[in-house]
């Protein structure tokens, strides 16, 4: 028996593994942000909120489409959508009004 690759309850745990990786950019960003010189901290700011944004969503809808497809992993893949989801959309919406901000 062949499985597909859509498999959703590897799709779950794919998406989890990914939405856990976007979450540890964050600390990842912060540690960027120190590390580098004071003229392009923006930048590494918003690459790094950019990285956490797509990581997350990324993540949260593999997530939401194991739960979708039906999946036997269904706490994991709940996991996975609302935090993937939760801290895309804001790490989306920081970046968007932070690359506002910079260029006014």
């Amino acid at each position: 028996m062949t499985t597909s690759v859509t498999d959703p309850d590897a799709d779950a745990r794919r998406g989890l593994r990914i939405a856990l990786l976007g979450v540890a950019a964050v600390p990842a960003t912060a540690i960027l942000i120190a590390l580098s010189p004071s003229g392009a901290r923006a930048v590494v700011y918003l690459a790094g909120l950019a990285s956490v944004a797509g990581l997350s969503i990324l993540g949260g809808a593999t997530a939401r489409r194991a739960l979708s497809a039906g999946t036997a992993l269904r706490a994991r893949a709940v996991v996975a959508t609302m935090l993937g989801l939760w801290v895309g959309v804001t790490a989306a919406v920081l970046w968007f009004w932070t690359l506002v901000a910079v260029v006014l």
